[in-house]
């Protein structure tokens, strides 16, 4: 059974990490704009007997708590909360899975080379590692995404998925998607998603994988090779068919299986 531990990092931001799992390789999970630790639950329900699982709630999402500026959202801050509780939790090695803009957040904290006991990384659907800048219209359509249960019920329907899913999974997904502070969800669109991390990135030297969807809109996987694989130095692809954005609930089965056989070749 998950139990969950809160981490007051300062400054306002106190995180809560659901933690699942006593034995194996330690798997840090981070969660997409929108979303919160218990995105990955299906993951880690398959997970948890192999591993020991810490799924994070990003300041400002899920059961975390952050500070009223809207400019304490940026990936290097998100970043260095990771890090403050990866120092907390004592972990000697383990293992990074970042989900979109979890995903830049990944790629951030392994460049940076300040992480020790680091093994790997998973990227699943990830934020690549340039800038995003956004034409005005869309930039408008994001920062009104998640303002009401309609709005937020029609973007996990129609734009993050691309498979027919359970209406629970879908009022779930929209749950977190309204629980997010009103800070932490317009800086994702606003300035987080145009921050450039590819200096860091190609610092990286860990094994990495990139998990991406063949029917994703938003980060297509035809893109995730040159966006995202060529610029690590060791990469590897692999494209779930099928799947939308959403693959930690769409294909919760297909990831785990990568994920297990990504941490078993890495640790031998």
């Amino acid at each position: 059974m998950a139990t969950s531990r809160s981490f007051d990092i300062g400054g306002g931001a106190v995180l809560n990490v659901s933690c699942f799992g006593s034995q194996g390789p330690a798997l840090i999970f981070l969660h997409f704009w929108g979303g919160s630790s218990r995105t990955y639950s299906p993951v880690i329900e398959l997970l948890g007997t192999h591993f020991q699982t810490f799924a994070v709630d990003f300041r400002g999402w899920g059961a975390s708590t952050g500070p009223d500026d809207p400019d304490a959202y940026s990936i290097q801050t998100l970043a260095d909360d990771i890090e403050a509780v990866i120092t907390a939790l004592q972990l000697k090695s383990y293992f990074i899975i970042g989900h979109s803009m979890g995903g830049k957040v990944a790629q951030l904290l392994a460049g940076k080379g300040c992480l020790k006991g680091l093994q790997g990384v998973v990227l699943v659907a990830p934020a690549p590692p340039s800038p995003l800048e956004l034409p005005a219209e869309a930039k408008e359509q994001q920062l009104s995404a998640y303002d009401s249960r309609e709005n937020a019920t029609f973007v996990a329907k129609n734009v993050l998925t691309s498979t027919s899913l359970p209406d629970g999974v879908i009022a779930a997904l929209a749950e977190d998607m309204l629980k997010g502070s009103s800070v932490a969800r317009d800086a994702w669109p606003k300035y987080a998603m145009a921050e450039d991390v590819t200096a860091e990135v190609q610092n990286i030297t860990v094994p990495v994988l990139v998990v991406a969807a063949s029917a994703d809109r938003v980060e297509p996987a035809d893109k995730m090779q040159s966006l995202v694989v060529d610029r690590i130095k060791h990469a590897s692809l692999v494209v779930i068919e099928g799947s939308g954005h959403m693959i930690p609930v769409e294909a919760p089965g297909q990831l785990a299986t990568h994920i297990k056989s990504f941490v078993d070749k890495v640790s031998i």
